[in-house]
């Protein structure tokens, strides 16, 4: 490679003019070499930079944001106007250290030990804090720091960006308020109705409660009153038979007929007490209910229903009791008007502190897609469910029967 001689060098620092001198065949450019000086470069570097920092002085007044620049001591040597706006401090106040009294008594330390942390790191600051006027006023503030760097790298000071953010500020309080207002509004009308709940259902066990306080009366009015009235009628129906028998007299068949009639509305009477109130009031109660039903069942032709009690259950909450009969005679009555079965099995089954009362069938089933349309059945079984505290889980499967459980809490009661 050739080296360009010094002359030429020192050629190439010239500035070109361009001009052009008339000829005959017309006009032709002409070169003007201008010498330019070590001084010249000087003072045209000055004048940049001084138009430079012109224009960012000019930035930094206009700027919607607080400025401040510090040198690398991190001394403040210059604020915009807007930063003394957003203060309320001067210039002379803000250089130095001064800048720190515009700060908040209550966030100075902790802002200020940020600030020198950041500078010993050398990096990125960022922070809200608030700023308070000699007034008394208060502003919200988001500060951005970075350190201020020359074209080589080294590092001549820190510049930071103040942004007020009062208003931002003060609408996240009120939405936050509105928030917390809307929540407790929430809180309020969810315990209301939690309560009203609670009182509804407690009304509702009542009514259920009194239904079947009123049944078990009518039950025994039925069986101690008209039930020992009509066995009276059948005694002495039956004192007559004989009486006219001793007599030869031909109306003693009549006297046997009428004491059959007598004695055939007992026991419907008796079926009728029982059906009114099928749990009787002591401890194997509900066993001795569903056994009962299960054998009614069972003289359908139809139906074959069976009862299983591996291990004796003694309750001693009779209305717990009736209810718990009360589903398992729903199951029942389901299963033999939609599922077709041929066998249902009902079992009493004892799981630690619960207990189970099962409904299962040899029916067609449904797919668990149909379970979305429950039925007035299905709805009446998780009514009482819900006034015991009980559990119901139905489980089908197409042509596999179905399965209803109800799962309870039960306080044992020995047998007397």
């Amino acid at each position: 490679m050739t080296r360009m001689p010094a002359s030429h060098v020192a050629a190439a620092r010239r500035r070109l003019s361009k001009h052009s001198f008339p000829t005959d065949g017309g006009s032709l450019p002409l070169l003007v070499f201008l010498e330019v000086t070590q001084e010249d470069l000087t003072k045209a570097t000055e004048e940049a930079l001084h138009e430079r920092e012109i224009t960012t002085a000019a930035l930094a007044q206009v700027a919607p944001v607080g400025i401040m620049r510090f040198d690398g001591n991190g001394r403040c040597n210059y604020v915009n106007n807007r930063w003394i706006e957003m203060t309320g401090l001067t210039i002379d106040e803000a250089i130095g250290d001064g800048w720190t009294k515009a700060i908040h008594i209550e966030d100075r330390a902790s802002v200020i030990f940020r600030w020198v942390r950041m500078r010993e790191a050398d990096e990125l600051f960022r922070e809200e804090y608030r700023l308070c006027k000699p007034d008394g006023t208060v502003a919200w503030v988001f500060a951005e720091g970075v350190p201020l760097r020359s074209y080589s790298g080294e590092r001549l000071g820190f510049i930071r960006a103040v942004t007020d953010i009062t208003r931002h500020r003060q609408l996240e309080t009120e939405l936050s308020a509105a928030r917390e207002e809307l929540e407790e509004r929430v809180r309020e009308r969810t315990a209301k109705l939690e309560a009203e709940m609670i009182e509804r259902q407690k009304l509702e066990k009542q009514v259920l409660e009194t239904k079947d306080s009123e049944q078990r009366r009518f039950s025994q009015d039925l069986h101690d009153g008209l039930g020992q009235y009509l066995t009276g009628i059948l005694f002495r129906a039956l004192a007559l038979q004989r009486s006219l028998e001793r007599e030869y007299s031909r109306l003693a068949e009549r006297a046997s007929q009428i004491a059959e009639l007598v004695n055939e509305a007992i026991n419907q009477a008796h079926d009728l007490a029982r059906g009114i109130d099928p749990v009787q009031l002591r401890p194997d109660g509900l066993m001795a209910a569903l056994e009962e039903l299960a054998k009614k069942l069972s003289l359908s032709e139809l139906t074959t229903c069976k009862f299983e009690c591996e291990e004796p259950l003694y309750m001693e909450d009779n209305t717990v009791a009736t209810h718990l009969y009360r589903i398992a005679q729903e199951a029942i009555t389901n299963a033999m008007k939609h599922s077709g079965a041929s066998e249902i099995t009902v079992r009493l089954h004892k799981l630690a502190n619960r207990c189970a009362v099962i409904v299962q069938d040899n029916g067609r089933g449904f797919l668990s897609s149909c379970m979305e349309h429950e039925g007035r059945g299905l709805n009446i079984i998780k009514h009482r469910a819900r006034l015991i505290d009980a559990i119901i889980k139905v489980s089908s499967q197409e042509g596999c029967g179905t399965t209803v459980e109800c799962i309870f809490p039960v306080s044992e009661k020995k047998a007397s």
